[in-house]
């Protein structure tokens, strides 16, 4: 998910290795020539990838959390649009139960593309599907997914609560976390997701939507542990490892990606906006699929292309947790960020209660956190894990008077 962004990284890091070697990087994917000829030309300098993560189970051996499906499918399906005048990125999450017509094959869902034709027939359906353009394409597996993150020593995310999914062997506890790369693998196909709150677990976003936004937040916070390799020559090691795990378009594989690399370094150093195709849920021959709500997902395309992406949705939705253990904190706190025009979606107890500073928790690339920290004065922001339903989560420490 994270390889389309290497070479900006690698760029931002240490201009003069990408512009000498940048061209051998690339060399290390497994070029795929025949999804080349469905690519589109760019207009101007812009750029738009089709980052597919497959569901292949090649090279896993224990497939407890994974099942012994057979063949290949789009587990993940990602838009990035790479703006050529901010440097920075766009994230268009598409569904992979969208339901389309795929073209020679009838309708289905958007991810039987995958099965059905390859990357090929994949690009050829977000085309005459959502109307976007793809210029480059990029694949990850399972395999290679795990070996990227632990290339990199982990990533980092925080949960409010200890979270849990029985089913793709998520199990991390509540606070600051290190995932590993079968973690971070695992919080990104989790469709079962639940947390610890109080005594009990509860399901929070467990559906295909909740999980697009997961995997955005697996992507920001793998770009944030890419910012700060000790060295160049270690930025350099890190990009040919990774790129030695993913297959990308033959013209691609075949480019020198340097002068790429300086145009986009803006993705280390400002935010990336991220959304998920806008769907209503719908049942096809006894099957859960979603649909297109229209007309708010072709305004959302139409945002990703422009780069007029935000969209008005009133009040941030905040939830409030105690962090402190005085007796009425939560809701004291919930009164004032009320008073302030925040909507309160939910008060509560955090598990951990000796927190000593407030905490702002909010996923990775979101400005919220600033934005309640500078209405509040105090307090610290933190990126992980936020349930879909929130815009942020506030723990309430012991410097809230």
């Amino acid at each position: 998910m994270v390889a389309v962004f290497l070479v900006m990284v690698v760029g931002a890091l240490g201009v003069v290795w990408a512009l000498n070697t940048g061209s051998e990087v690339l060399a290390l994917a497994e070029p795929d020539h025949e999804v080349t000829a469905q690519l589109s030309e760019p207009i101007g300098r812009d750029l738009t990838f089709l980052v597919v993560g497959s569901d292949s189970r090649e090279g896993i051996e224990d497939l407890t959390f994974f099942g012994p499906a057979g063949g290949e499918r789009g587990d993940v399906i990602m838009l990035v649009r790479l703006d050529a005048a901010s440097g920075g990125a766009r994230i268009l999450s598409v569904p992979r139960d969208l339901w389309v017509e795929i073209p020679g094959h009838g309708e289905d869902k958007i991810n039987a593309a995958f099965a059905y034709g390859g990357p090929s027939l994949m690009v050829q359906t977000i085309r005459e599907n959502l109307g976007i353009d793809v210029n480059h394409y990029v694949e990850v597996d399972f395999v290679g997914f795990i070996e990227m993150v632990n290339e990199l020593g982990g990533i980092e995310m925080t949960f409010a609560h200890p979270a849990r999914d029985l089913k793709s062997g998520l199990n991390v506890g509540a606070g600051p976390q290190i995932l590993d790369g079968e973690q971070a693998l695992a919080y990104a196909r989790s469709r079962s997701y639940e947390e610890h709150q109080g005594e009990r677990w509860v399901s929070i976003d467990a559906s295909d939507l909740g999980r697009a936004n997961r995997q955005q937040q697996v992507v920001r916070a793998i770009l944030s542990k890419l910012k700060s390799p000790a060295s160049i020559a270690e930025a350099g090691e890190i990009a040919g490892s990774m790129a030695e795990n993913m297959t990308v378009d033959g013209r691609l594989a075949a480019s020198s990606i340097g002068s790429l690399a300086w145009d986009f370094r803006g993705v280390l150093t400002g935010g990336i906006e991220g959304q998920t195709l806008p769907v209503n849920g719908d049942t096809v021959r006894g099957a859960s699929v979603v649909r297109a709500d229209e007309p708010e997902a072709s305004a959302t395309i139409e945002g990703f292309l422009t780069g007029i992406m935000s969209i008005d949705q009133g009040p941030l939705r905040v939830q409030v947790l105690n962090g402190n253990g005085v007796n009425g904190a939560a809701g004291d706190m919930s009164d004032r960020l009320a008073d302030a025009g925040y909507e309160i979606a939910g008060i509560g107890n955090a598990d951990e209660r000796d927190y000593s500073v407030t905490t702002v928790l909010v996923p990775q690339g979101s400005h919220a956190g600033e934005e309640i920290i500078g209405q509040l004065g105090f307090g610290v922001v933190r990126y992980g894990a936020v349930d879909n339903g929130y815009d942020a989560v506030v723990i309430v420490g012991a410097d809230a008077s």
